[in-house]
């Protein structure tokens, strides 16, 4: 066997004018004799897997069987062996058969084919077996390996996997595609105290010379991405609901808080699957039903069937919990419990529409909670939910369209954002209302019934939807999934007129309302009053004022929260885009209206447009001006609100904006607890942060007070996650330095929760000066991140390092970047365009502006 690097080697000694005749004539012969017997058939494979791969593969290869035995070691740092069969059918063998695995060439043991062992070529992250070794019909080839590291989750007593979009090929061989379904069957070695789940039921657990063997039955049919397995130290507990045995593994050790969460946690998933159960008219399809909290997971949850992974604050809250958060933690139960059927029973055949499986997920978490709570305005959460987070990418200059392109699913983690999780459940909830609940669940049904335990596209659904209906489905599609960008409208004659838009002839069909309200000689004009209608509806100046200088009149406009909520939205918009108010302006007219509201979907936002106008558009002068006037506001709403969750934030929104030596007293003495507010009930994590706020803002021994905060930790994962972090806050730059440096190495990168924590101390606005040096190279390890890191990471990478920027510095440095890496990978420039948009705009609006205190250019605004 001789590998594609050595090939490369010798073509470069054949090249080299020192080498001897001889010694030339001894090379080219060994190449000859390579190229001969080992030159794989076909084109070589690039690294990741093309879409001409997955098509070949999908198109010749089924009825995939994995048998897969690990042996964990209880050091963090030692090796993971393996041993696996893949058993297959293929019906063509015109090209060499190319299995995935993204590991170091050196991980890689041993390959046989019918049990003998048989030669290879290992390029590109592939491994590529000559189509002489096989035969038409079903194969099986073993493979020893050493499992790769990088989706491996490993911490010292615990670990798990993360395969989404095309990682499972980090750990072992495989055909790493959505549309290749296969059974996994499983055996993990562990050490002896240490408990394991996976996505089939547990056959056996032996002890084999001290150590615990976890035999996993075979799983139904799933896509690559969605095998997963975690192994540790875990407690766990099952119950049964509804005859349905549910198994919860957690690592949270406050037993007053497991025990305070627990049945509610078991109950929301025995509700999501019992509705979707009767929605769908399908089965649980999975059988086994299980699921795994961790700490500082990636995501809110992962849909693996069988063994959800969920976040585990998300689910384990506070004692003072608001019905926000609740609410919050019955919808991603539910959206992974609608997973089961949405992505994992029916999958995207490529994951240009992963998409799919994400909207619907959202649309029936939705339908499944709105009934528990109904002291929520579902309508007006919806608005604040999703509106605000999709108009934040879709403004910017490196927006995408819903259903976008993709070449390699190297590149599937860079589709995941706000258009996909916020933007389509707007697209699908407007496809609904123009079908019909009742059509939307008989396509849905065929979807699902057609497909089951297969793959399908967007396009598949449009043409179930579209022949049950004589609108043209398919033309609206066009517009709203296949296009991106965000229509504007302006009023004109009483009514609401799309503007210019900036693909020609484009027009973005929905229905759109608006209110007009007498005011004097002449109406008052206020667009889109439902909140239903997408896109940036402009507001007079006129109108802009009363609303703010009448909120929460007597008027009976007042009663309706959702025409308060869109109507905020319209007028952060206009913010942004220059249209006023001025962002002092708004600051003041907030701060106004927050003790005239009380319904706290309402309160939550306008507090996030204070403190993002407070960091990211006032400068220190200004901010200086409303201190004592905010900081005394706020401190006041969260000593009188009687609202447990208004009251946890305002109790945020004080942490965030508190920089008098009287607010960081007030801080520091509820972090003691010698200051009590009366219904706040302050937990580990308040706690910590707290302490980080304090050594932040400068005003007594910071160093002191972390130090004394990770004494107090009683939570090993939270200790270890504080220690990590605490560099970050050092008062001296040339420590925060160093910090900064070491996340320039993979390893020091691994826990993307802590380095996320970490960045938005290194890059807060009180810090951003002296954080400048980190932008272009954090820009420079983009394209490493986007390799090594997990979905959402290359996002939050650059959001957290550029959100605390408001300076024409931080601008001109990405604009550099981006001009200095002219071909750079378009969807990683979209990325970072849409994390320095509002950097972008808070440069622009200060010179509109021009603000300058107590200016009379500001006070006509």
């Amino acid at each position: 066997m001789i590998s594609i690097e050595l090939e490369y080697a010798i073509f470069e000694r054949i090249l080299n004018p020192m080498t001897s005749p001889r010694s030339l004539i001894f090379t080219a012969a060994v190449l000859l004799a390579s190229l001969a017997c080992t030159r794989p058939q076909g084109p070589i494979p690039e690294k990741g897997v093309s879409f001409a791969l997955n098509q070949y593969r999908k198109q010749h290869i089924d009825s995939i069987r994995y048998t897969i035995e690990l042996d964990i070691p209880a050091e963090k740092t030692a090796k993971i062996s393996g041993r696996e069969t893949i058993s297959f059918y293929i019906d063509a063998l015109d090209s060499a058969l190319v299995l995935d695995f993204n590991a170091d060439a050196s991980h890689l043991q041993e390959v046989r084919v019918g049990g003998e062992k048989v030669e290879y070529q290992f390029i590109n992250e592939h491994i590529v077996l000559d189509a002489k070794h096989l035969s038409k019909g079903k194969n099986e080839v073993g493979i020893d390996f050493v499992a790769g590291d990088q989706s491996l989750n490993r911490s010292e007593d615990y670990l798990y996997t993360l395969f989404v979009p095309d990682r499972a090929s980090t750990c072992f061989p495989l055909f790493d595609q959505p549309n290749l379904k296969a059974s996994y069957q499983l055996t993990l070695k562990a050490p002896a105290d240490w408990e394991a789940v996976s996505n089939g039921k547990l056959s056996a657990r032996t002890v084999e010379k001290g150590r615990s063997v976890y035999k996993f039955g075979e799983t139904k049919p799933i896509s690559s991405y969605l095998f997963a397995f975690a192994a540790g130290k875990f407690f766990k507990e099952t119950k049964v609901l509804d005859g349905r045995e549910m198994t919860m593994y957690y690592r949270e050790t406050d037993t007053v808080k497991v025990n305070r969460n627990r049945d509610e946690v078991f109950q929301l998933h025995a509700k999501s699957l019992a509705w979707l159960e009767q929605y769908t008219a399908i089965d649980y399809p999975f059988g086994k039903f299980d699921f795994v909290l961790l700490p500082s997971f990636q995501y809110g949850g992962m849909e693996h069937p069988g063994a959800v992974f969920y976040n585990e604050p998300a689910l384990f809250l506070d004692e003072n919990a608001s019905v926000n958060r609740k609410m919050a933690r019955a919808s991603v139960i539910a959206h992974e419990s609608a997973h089961m059927w949405f992505g994992d029973l029916v999958t995207m055949d490529w994951f240009n529409d992963v998409w799919l499986k994400e909207v619907f997920a959202n649309f029936m978490a939705a339908k499944i909670v709105h009934p528990s709570f109904p002291e929520i305005n579902h309508e007006l959460r919806f608005l604040l939910a999703h509106y605000p987070n999709a108009y934040e990418v879709d403004r910017t200059a490196g927006t995408n369209p819903i259903l976008q392109q993709l070449g390699n699913l190297k590149n599937a983690g860079t589709l995941y954002g706000a258009i996909i999780y916020m933007k389509a459940p707007i697209v699908m909830r407007q496809l609904e209302r123009r079908i019909g609940e009742e059509m939307m669940q008989e396509s849905l049904r065929e979807y699902l019934k057609t497909y089951s335990f297969g793959n399908a596209r967007w396009d598949d659904l449009i043409g179930i939807v579209d022949k049950r209906t004589p609108q043209d489905i398919a033309a609206w599609s066009n517009v709203w999934v296949k296009t991106p960008g965000m229509p504007g409208y302006r009023v004109e004659s009483g009514k609401l007129v799309q503007e210019k838009d900036s693909v020609s002839g484009r027009t973005w069909e929905q229905p759109l309302v608006l209110k007009a309200m007498p005011s004097g000689a002449r109406n008052l004009i206020f667009p889109n009053s439902d909140g239903t209608g997408y896109g940036y509806f402009k507001m007079d100046t006129v109108a802009k004022a009363w609303f703010f200088e009448n909120y929460g009149s007597t008027n009976a406009v007042w009663s309706d929260p959702v025409f308060k909520g869109a109507m905020l939205v319209n007028i952060w918009e206009g913010l942004l885009r220059g249209d006023g108010p001025a962002p002092e302006k708004l600051v003041r007219y907030t701060l106004n209206v927050l003790p005239k509201e009380r319904n706290p979907l309402l309160v939550d936002y306008l507090l996030g447009n204070v403190q993002s106008s407070w960091w990211v558009f006032l400068n220190a002068n200004q901010r200086a001006l409303y201190q004592m006037q905010a900081e005394q506001l706020i401190w006041q709403l969260l000593n009188t609100t009687k609202d447990k969750g208004i009251q946890t934030s305002y109790f945020r929104a004080f942490k965030s904006l508190a920089l008098t030596d009287d607010g960081w007293q007030k801080m520091h003495g509820l972090w003691t607890g010698k200051l009590k507010v009366e219904g706040l009930v302050l937990s580990e994590e308040d706690k910590i942060s707290l302490a980080y706020e304090l050594a932040l803002k400068g005003k007594g021994d910071g160093k002191a007070i972390l130090n004394e905060q990770l004494g107090a930790i009683k939570n090993p994962d939270r200790k270890a996650r504080m220690q990590f972090v605490i560099p970050a806050l050092s008062a001296s730059e040339a420590e925060r330095d160093a910090f900064f440096e070491t996340l320039k190495k993979e390893e020091n990168r691994g826990k993307e929760a802590w380095v996320l924590d970490a960045l938005t101390y290194l890059h807060h606005p009180l810090r951003a000066q002296s954080a400048l040096k980190y932008l272009r190279p954090s820009l420079d390890l983009l394209q490493e991140i986007q390799l090594t890191g997990d979905i959402f990471f290359p996002t939050r990478w650059l959001h957290n390092t550029f959100a605390g920027h408001s300076s024409p510095e931080a601008a001109a440095i990405a604009k550099t970047f981006l001009k200095e890496h002219p071909d750079y990978p378009y969807f990683l420039k979209n990325k970072i365009l849409q994390a320095t948009d509002l950097l972008d705009r808070s440069v622009k609006l200060a010179d509109t502006y021009a603000q300058k205190e107590h200016s009379p250019a500001l006070s006509q605004q």
